[in-house]
């Protein structure tokens, strides 16, 4: 059972890569040549904190945008905002629970389930980053 988990990890990795700007696609080959699941998880965990901080930078670019919509009332700029945050906020409840959760019972008891649930919050994270920054920023 470990040898199957240890596989699918290691073949996540590659799609990381695709997924993924050449920063990620870099530290998901780093990762690639990580030695034991600790040393995978705690490469992949970096790598996620660099990707949260890129999708803190971006989403405070996206509010920016919001409030630069002069086609809008305040009123409509600020109701817009809101939605944005109630939806920015189930995404985050999404993610938590589907890597925390979901990809933790998976990996029940196997010793790669810390570093699937950082991938999964580094995948999931990037996706969202990608995509806010191509309805927000990159029209």
């Amino acid at each position: 059972m470990w040898l199957r988990k240890t596989s699918i990890l290691c073949a996540t990795l590659p799609s990381l890569a695709v997924l993924s700007g050449a920063g990620m696609a870099h530290a998901a080959n780093a990762c690639a040549n990580a030695e034991t699941n600790l040393a995978m998880k705690e490469c992949l965990g970096k790598a996620y904190l660099r990707v949260d901080k890129e999708l803190n930078v971006v989403w405070k670019q996206v509010l920016r945008s919001v409030s630069d919509a002069d086609y809008l009332t305040p009123e409509q700029r600020s109701a817009w905002k809101k939605e944005l945050r109630e939806a920015q906020r189930a995404w985050v409840q999404f993610k938590e629970h589907d890597c925390n959760g979901a990809v933790g019972y998976q990996w029940w008891g196997g010793s790669g389930a810390g570093a699937a649930i950082t991938s999964c919050l580094l995948s999931k994270t990037e996706a969202r980053t990608k995509d806010l920054t191509q309805r927000y920023l990159d029209r």
